[in-house]
């Protein structure tokens, strides 16, 4: 069993106040949770309401490092309090790179400590360790995303159930046949839904997809595989409750959804 938790859903910034009180304000965090392993997928604002696992490995997984997905490192209390060993990787670079591209945001102009040299627990290592470091309670692959700076969808799961990552790409056709074969097997599919298809001649090279285009992917992708869902996310953070719901009101089916903070998937 598979246990998917959003704790950060906004892309951009994180927002506040009572028009997105249901679908949440917070930035790009997503917890993954086997019986075995604790997985984190960036570390937004909404990391800091992880709960860090007691027992059991935990790995933090960088999609890419803009700020909406990195800003909420340091402010986890778990984190704060725990020395337990916490595996931190990103298939975007190597360990080297991804430590000082975190060291140099929460550092010196841009934080007032040197937040990850303070922390030891945080043991870095190059996505291709992964299988190895958890064989036997982890699948893992990666590939590339269409996103300024570069980006990496995930795939983490095993034995048949499987969580696969596609925010921050803006899609492209000729993209469609490597992600559905990315895709394919996925319980649940986690969408890039930025923006909708009407915005997007003005958005062009921001990287982020729409809606309508995550609405016709999953149709095209779960034709092998009906028992699939697809949670759409990375909302736009002027992006209010009432327009979610209305476009909520448009999607096809009950298997699609737009992700609320705090939302637990069990697959």
């Amino acid at each position: 069993m598979i246990t998917v938790t959003f704790h950060g859903v906004r892309g951009s910034v994180p927002v506040s106040g009572k028009d997105f009180a249901t679908f949440g304000g917070h930035t790009t965090c997503i917890e993954i949770s086997t019986p075995d392993l604790q997985i984190i997928v960036d570390t937004g604002s909404g990391f800091q309401n992880v709960k860090i696992a007691d027992t059991g490995p935990v790995m933090i997984a960088y999609t890419h490092f803009h700020q909406d997905h990195i800003q909420g490192l340091a402010f986890n209390a778990d984190l704060l309090c725990q020395n337990r060993e916490i595996f931190v990787t990103s298939a975007l670079c190597c360990s080297e790179i991804l430590r000082n591209n975190l060291q140099n945001f929460f550092h010196g102009a841009y934080f007032p400590i040197d937040f990850i040299a303070m922390m030891p627990q945080l043991n870095f290592v190059d996505f291709d360790e992964i299988p190895k470091i958890f064989s036997g309670i982890l699948e893992s692959t990666s590939m590339s995303l269409n996103h300024p700076g570069g980006c990496a969808a995930y795939r983490f799961g095993l034995a048949g159930s499987y969580v696969t990552t596609l925010f921050d790409n803006e899609f492209e056709q000729d993209q469609q046949a490597a992600l559905q074969d990315f895709a394919a097997d996925a319980s649940l599919i986690v969408w890039d839904g930025m923006f909708l298809e009407e915005e997007l001649a003005t958005r062009r090279g921001w990287g982020h997809s729409s809606v309508e285009g995550g609405v016709q992917f999953f149709a095209n992708t779960r034709r092998n595989n009906k028992s699939s869902k697809l949670a759409i996310m990375h909302h736009a953070p002027s992006r209010t409750d009432q327009q979610l719901n209305d476009l909520a009101k448009q999607l096809p089916n009950s298997d699609t959804f737009f992700a609320k903070e705090n939302q637990q998937i069990i697959i």
